[in-house]
């Protein structure tokens, strides 16, 4: 018994076509499509609102991947720092929260990074409740400027607080 046997040369079809959307491209490497992030098709917001803003994150547990807004992502990564001995503070750019506690009590300076490099509002706190007697002041760098025209902000009351916002245009900070 004889068989026959039948050869086929053929080329596989694929979609016919790719369409990207706003902030995606589509390149073709050989027989390989490939859909990539085009960022420089990406606008500049000029406002957001935190809160309404998402970003994708990926889990390392189980690689899964979900979307956060920009305030959770904040809230989780920013620090706290709780001053007790003498001296300045100077705040970093992922603080949240500066509580002045000092043993021994003494006029504090509180130096704020450059509004550009803050990473969320930071709230500085007398923790200790003496800032009547020893006031807080809290200075700023560069051209960086509180509410538009100050360069320093004094907390002068016992258990005075603060928070600081910058603002998105880099130029200083909101009390």
């Amino acid at each position: 018994m004889s068989s026959t046997r039948l050869k086929l040369r053929t080329i596989p079809k694929f979609l016919a076509s790719i369409f990207a959307g706003t902030g995606t491209a589509v390149r073709k490497d050989g027989l390989a499509t490939y859909v990539d992030l085009d960022f420089a098709s990406l606008i500049a917001l000029t406002f957001y609102d935190p809160s309404a803003q998402q970003v994708a994150v990926r889990s390392t547990a189980d690689g899964s991947y979900g979307t956060v807004t920009v305030s959770q992502l904040i809230a989780s990564s920013q620090t706290q720092q709780i001053k007790t001995s003498a001296g300045a503070v100077n705040v970093a750019a992922n603080d949240g929260l500066i509580a002045i506690n000092k043993t021994v009590g003494a006029a504090t300076t509180v130096n704020l990074p450059a509004a550009s490099s803050k990473v969320g509002p930071v709230k500085i706190s007398d923790w200790k409740g003496d800032a009547g007697t020893n006031p807080i002041t809290i200075a700023v760098v560069g051209s960086d400027k509180l509410n538009g025209n100050l360069t320093s902000w004094t907390i002068a009351s016992d258990g005075g607080s603060v928070v600081l916002t910058p603002l998105n245009d880099g130029s200083g900070y909101a009390v």
